[in-house]
């Protein structure tokens, strides 16, 4: 309907839903099981099972659908390339929906009778009586007496979740779970472009790429693979233009290219990003080159890990700036692969008209003209030969043309007339020019990147030590502005909508959980709860080796929605037993072990439906991991809070609810009575 495509990302976005969706299923299929326990036809336990968990089921869906919302509104590269992931889940939840309060009650209502005799050799049977008692056995004696710990150590329970969610944070903090805007993707193929100043003859080129080349093969030669086998299958060195360039359209004998080609990375077991910082170490410097760049295959969206755009109207204060930026960069021990666009032409004169040359009504116009007529040649009349029109110059002769000091005698026409020596109107500079100048917003700009070894270097270490740097740079040369790009930028488009979108997606999910419950505290309880999740998503991150990214950061705010869902199914149960006139403490541990067998075994189906992409080792996944991982974790660790910590906030504002009615009335007041929930039961009385 979207006119999109089935790709990577919505595939992902597919086995990332696919957890997800069979969570409503099994609170529905628990509630109708625990009804045909009970001794109801299936027809009734069917039809009274989906009426239970109707509401909060509806409300635990919507609320996914609420938090995956905020994603849709992405901006950035990163938006344009995971546009899809939300409209594929979104849909999916929706038809899940539908599914689970419809056609699953159906199915179920032909279930065979609980109490028919089954043949005691049927290895289903065996195995499902064996995972029932170990269920049973694991909620009598684990959890129900943790849990019962935990309300009676409330205050102390939540001091520890409190420092958990702190230490979580200070492992980031820290720097034993490091972030990357991006992830660094392994690649297959590491390129050396090397370029020389434009007139370079060939031999010159190729003999620096035969250097480059026996450089790496000096490193691959040190390098022991996993599999043993050669880490080198296929090289290549190209002369006349480089690999980097093609794009462009840029050839010549001054450009060269080394590409090689490796194993595969499970077979490999060495970083290309490590294998390409000890190859330009191996190089050094190569005498006469311009620029000498690194890089890999490149796997979805990103940039340099440091990119600055340095604009003026100057070329002379952009390039001096950007020379001393590139110098400040390689101060840093970490930065490695520093390179700008910057690409220096053949060498040229340069004339700027002195002063005096107004007075003689010369302009910088007059004298490119006259120049140009002297070197290129101007039109002086046509001759009309045959049916040919030809075109006759006048300019000096070819062995005039060929010396700088006739240039230098050159004479200059004034408007009256008179002959004047060049030298005497203009000043002359010698020098590169420039093969290419790029204009942004009207303004000339040179970029300058780089990369960071993260084992040496942080980067936000260097772009908090670079801002002092800039406003120097800035104050040097006037009308010079630096700006950050790359994959700082990337991030701040990225997760500048988020600043409006998220808080409307907490608020919409308050809304939602306070129509179902009726209340404005157990929302709030959710909400508190929410970030206790991420405890999980970091450990995960650490366990598993991976840093934190973008990706990771999205999906902790679709965890947001799934966090929600146990919470309100395990509250509405305690509600229920509120109203049915139980005691607080015991509706509260009652509500626990009728809810734990479907929030456990709806966070198994989701860390299950993820766990094939978290274990994918194929390049394209490398990306898409880290989403999953704080899925997955934050799974884990929310299945922990809600079945433990939810239960200790309810009865803290319970406590508090007595504070509030011991001031009000006077009385210590049963923990029932200031329960909104158990005065459902004398509403129904009445």
């Amino acid at each position: 309907c979207l006119g999109e495509t089935m790709n990577m990302i919505s595939l992902f976005g597919v086995i990332m839903v696919l957890g997800i969706v069979v969570d409503d299923a099994i609170v529905v299929g628990e509630a109708i099981y625990v009804h045909r326990r009970k001794g109801q036809s299936p027809l009734r336990a069917a039809v009274e099972g989906v009426a239970e968990v109707a509401m909060p089921v509806f409300a635990a869906v919507t609320t996914t659908v609420v938090a995956f919302i905020p994603l849709a509104f992405v901006g950035g590269v990163m938006g344009k390339f995971i546009e899809i992931l939300p409209t594929v889940v979104i849909a999916s939840l929706l038809v899940s929906l539908w599914e689970c309060l419809f056609l699953l009650p159906a199915h179920l209502s032909h279930l065979p009778d609980l109490n028919r005799s089954v043949p005691k050799w049927n290895p289903l049977y065996q195995l499902q009586r064996f995972v029932q008692a170990a269920l049973d056995l694991f909620i009598n004696r684990i959890y129900l007496p943790f849990l019962a710990w935990a309300l009676h150590w409330r205050y102390i329970f939540l001091a520890i979740s409190i420092a958990s969610l702190l230490l979580a944070a200070g492992l980031v903090q820290g720097g034993l779970v490091k972030f990357q805007v991006f992830p660094k993707t392994d690649s297959f193929v590491v390129t050396a472009n090397v370029s020389f100043p434009e007139g370079t003859p060939l031999d010159v080129t190729l003999q620096a790429l035969k250097r480059i080349e026996q450089a790496f093969l000096r490193v691959a030669g040190r390098t022991q693979t996993v599999s043993g086998d050669p880490l080198i299958e296929q090289r290549m060195i190209l002369v006349g233009q480089s690999l980097s360039s093609l794009q462009r359209g840029q050839t010549g004998s001054h450009l060269g290219s080394v590409q090689f080609i490796m194993l595969p990375e499970e077979k490999r077991g060495v970083h290309s990003n490590d294998l390409m910082v000890a190859w330009e170490e191996e190089i050094g410097s190569v005498a006469g080159a311009k620029s000498l760049t690194f890089e890999g295959e490149s796997h979805g969206p990103g940039g340099a890990e440091l990119e600055f755009w340095i604009q003026g109207e100057r070329m002379a204060d952009i390039t001096s700036a950007a020379e001393q930026l590139q110098e400040k960069l390689r101060s840093y021990s970490g930065v490695v692969q520093i390179r700008s666009d910057n690409t220096p032409g053949k060498n040229e004169f340069r004339l700027t008209l002195k002063p005096e040359a107004k007075s003689l009504g010369l302009t910088v116009e007059d004298l490119a003209l006259q120049v140009n007529a002297g070197f290129y040649g101007r039109e002086a009349f046509r001759v009309q030969r045959g049916q040919d029109d030809i075109r006759v110059k006048v300019r000096y002769t070819l062995e005039e043309r060929s010396r700088v000091t006739d240039f230098q005698h050159m004479r200059i026409r004034t408007s009256a007339g008179q002959e004047v020596p060049l030298l005497s109107v203009a000043d002359m500079e010698f020098g590169p020019g420039f093969s290419v100048i790029t204009r942004t917003d009207g303004m000339r700009r040179v970029a300058v990147t780089a990369d960071v070894d993260p084992k040496r270097a942080n980067a936000q270490e260097v772009f908090d030590d670079l801002a002092s740097f800039f406003q120097q740079l800035e104050e040097r040369y006037p009308g010079l502005h630096v700006s950050t790009q790359g994959e700082k930028k990337n991030m701040r488009e990225s997760f500048a909508p988020l600043k409006v979108t998220v808080p409307l997606a907490v608020l919409g999910i308050f809304v939602i959980v306070a129509t179902v419950f009726r209340s404005y505290i157990q929302p709030l309880v959710i909400l508190v709860s929410i970030p206790f999740g991420i405890i999980g998503a970091i450990l995960a991150h650490l366990l598993l080796g991976f840093d934190l990214s973008m990706m990771s950061m999205f999906g902790m705010v679709a965890l947001t929605g799934v966090v929600v869902n146990d919470a309100i199914v395990l509250i509405e149960r305690i509600n229920e037993n509120l109203a049915e006139g139980m005691s607080f403490f015991n509706a509260v541990i009652k509500g626990g072990a009728r809810r734990f067998r479907a929030i456990l075994l709806t966070s198994v189906s989701t860390v299950g439906g993820l766990a094939p992409l978290i274990l994918e080792t194929d390049m394209q996944a490398r990306f898409l991991i880290p989403m999953a991982l704080s899925l997955a974790g934050g799974v884990v660790g929310s299945t922990v809070l809600t079945l433990v910590l939810i239960p200790s906030l309810l009865a803290i504002v319970n406590d508090w609810r007595r504070v509030i009615g011991r001031l009000q009335t006077g009385i210590w007041l049963e923990r029932e009575a200031v329960e909104p929930a158990a005065a459902r039961r004398v509403d129904r009385m009445e």
